[in-house]
């Protein structure tokens, strides 16, 4: 089996806290989490992964998923977790690269509609939709249209 993944899912109100990162020549948003290390359990890697990439130390309230990678090879634990209220998240690092070839950019507060389609889809799959805010602002959304970003071609 290939190394599991393990992230904190930490929520203020209508925000959620994120990573910043630009990798592979892309800029995307994604939870604080990275792989399992040996002997490690799924909340400690994502508590630890918190305190890397965010700089702030929190407590798992429960699991929120477990998902498998498409390889279906590994898997994604996510976890709700809670940071004390004063507490302000700073971009940390990934210690698994090296210093001059971290991905991290920032650390940010967003709300669902400053998260692009791509990464709220991700976000989605982690268990949003199981934080009762978030459920409930679902519901409220308008209209039966569908949204869907234009397809672009691989060659």
């Amino acid at each position: 089996m290939k190394r599991d993944r393990s992230q904190s899912m930490v929520i203020r109100g209508d925000r959620i806290l994120l990573v910043e990162h630009e990798l592979f020549g892309r800029d995307f948003y994604n939870l604080p989490g990275g792989g399992m290390e040996e002997g490690e359990t799924p909340e400690q890697a994502a508590l630890r992964e918190l305190s890397e990439e965010c700089g702030v130390d929190g407590c798992v309230v429960r699991p929120l998923t477990i998902e498998y990678k498409p390889d279906m090879e590994s898997r994604v634990f996510t976890f709700l977790v809670e940071i004390p209220d004063d507490a302000e998240p700073v971009k940390g690092i990934d210690p698994e690269l090296p210093e001059n070839e971290q991905s991290i950019v920032a650390v940010k507060w967003l709300r669902l509609d400053e998260i692009a389609e791509r990464d709220r889809a991700y976000l989605f799959g982690a268990g949003l939709m199981r934080i009762p805010y978030f459920h409930d602002e679902v519901l409220l959304w308008d209209g039966d249209d569908i949204s869907y970003p234009v397809k672009k071609v691989f060659s």
